[in-house]
């Protein structure tokens, strides 16, 4: 999955984490992963506001694309997870256009070490759970 960044830059969801790690090994551990699909009742624009604030109340907002007015908008954060919230994950929100309002991905990513912690999972459902 890549994210856009600022000027024009991609980045990649495994880079993303490699560096929220700080571990060059980082690329080499598997990701827990999950998608949630929401809908929400809003339209893009604002869901793609709300999305901005959860991101930004739970960790920190990486970067937005498209301004929720678009066929597809993406907001991308950091958010901690894990054990003691040590373990950073990736968590990318898609908003797309709906018949009664946005539908909302939330996909949630995190390298796991040698104890799975599902770190990626538990994002992704905190954030879905702070969307809905």
């Amino acid at each position: 999955m890549r994210a856009r960044a600022g000027w024009g830059m991609e980045l990649d969801e495994d880079e993303l984490l490699a560096g929220a790690l700080g571990m060059a090994a980082s690329r080499h551990l598997r990701k827990s992963v999950l998608e949630i699909d929401l809908a929400l009742a809003l339209p893009p624009a604002a869901a793609a506001r709300r999305a901005r604030q959860v991101l930004s109340d739970l960790g920190s907002e990486l970067d937005i694309r498209g301004d929720g007015e678009t066929a597809d908008s993406q907001v991308v954060g950091i958010v901690a997870a894990g054990a003691g919230g040590l373990n950073p994950a990736v968590v990318t929100v898609t908003i797309r256009a709906a018949d009664h309002g946005s539908k909302l991905t939330v996909r949630g990513a995190a390298k796991e070490g040698l104890i799975k912690q599902h770190a990626g999972e538990a994002a992704a459902r905190r954030v879905a759970a702070a969307l809905a």
